[in-house]
């Protein structure tokens, strides 16, 4: 059984630790500032956190509050105090924390500052696997594109 169900029950104190609205994440903004430098190769996600967690879920950009929601099991009164906007914007995907099958954290994670590489499964990305590979490559329009690849 996936764990997402019993992530609900710390659901009504995670509004104060949530960052789903409509601005770049604390995370996020750390995450952009270690792979914006040119020799960084990796990433290290648990350095960067200082609150609990021991898996992470991805949502790409485009992702509704609803199938955020549905996916870690809130119904729809409580889900609107954890993700408080309607759909993550297109240069944005939400983050998801959870530890012990509690939810600790949300948040906008900006593309701009890396986009995961990784399937989404029912149960998460372990924090234990939580090293990625920076991989760059220039885009068509001469911007930089940056990719986080499980190490």
């Amino acid at each position: 059984m996936s764990p997402l169900p019993l992530l609900l029950a710390a659901a009504l104190v995670l509004a104060g630790c949530s960052e789903a609205t409509n601005s770049t994440g604390m995370i996020s903004k750390r995450i952009g500032e270690v792979v914006h430098e040119q020799k960084a190769a990796e990433l290290d996600l648990p350095k960067l956190t200082t609150f609990g967690w021991d898996r992470f879920f991805v949502f790409k950009p485009g992702t509704t509050r609803e199938e955020v929601c549905k996916f870690i099991g809130a119904n729809r009164n409580t889900c609107g105090r954890i993700v408080r906007i309607e759909r993550a914007p297109p240069d944005h995907m939400f983050l998801v924390f959870g530890l012990a099958g509690q939810l600790t954290h949300v948040e906008l994670h900006a593309v701009a500052n890396g986009v995961f590489d990784l399937p989404n499964h029912d149960d998460g990305h372990p924090k234990s696997a939580s090293v990625f590979k920076v991989r760059r490559s220039s885009a068509s329009n001469g911007a930089e594109d940056i990719v986080l690849e499980p190490r």
